[in-house]
């Protein structure tokens, strides 16, 4: 699957604007985070992209990375264990997390009924809300059935 160009031309009209060169290695940073469809770590990433380009630096990855967080295309999240995975900030709705602290595994949910109440919650106290984000930590089902067989 192809970035669409208009993703494209804003993040190569960004970069430049910041005085970064825009590369091939950058290129395929960028289209694999657009379809990778999950949440990944810059080193996964980077193992990832050297698959392709086997030249690429773990450098690169992050600095890559990082420009795409400040231009608001990838979304930066610290989960359970204090490394930063990143996600595909575009053409996604507004979602949460679960997330397993023993596997480390992220499922994404939507619910309106938490939505409306985060919004009454800001009403009730005046105060204006501009974004949020929740992440609710526990076991997965497969963990926990894990943890039930060794005990």
């Amino acid at each position: 699957m192809s970035i669409d160009a208009s993703v494209l031309e804003r993040v190569r009209d960004e970069a430049r604007r910041l005085g970064v060169r825009w590369t091939i290695q950058r290129q395929a940073i960028l289209e694999l985070l657009a379809n990778c469809g999950e949440h990944i770590t810059a080193e996964e990433l980077h193992r990832r992209v050297a698959r392709q380009d086997h030249v690429i630096s773990p450098a690169t990855v992050y600095r890559t990375v990082n420009m795409l967080v400040e231009m608001s295309v990838v979304s930066k999240r610290n989960f359970s264990d204090g490394g930063a995975s990143f996600e595909w900030n575009l053409s996604k709705r507004h979602h949460d997390h679960l997330v397993c602290v023993d596997c480390g595994g992220i499922t994404e949910f939507q619910d309106e009924s938490i939505e409306d109440l985060q919004i009454a919650i800001a009403k009730r106290y005046d105060f204006e809300l501009g974004h949020h984000r929740l992440d609710l930590f526990g076991r997965c089902s497969a963990c926990q059935r894990l943890a039930k067989e060794k005990r």
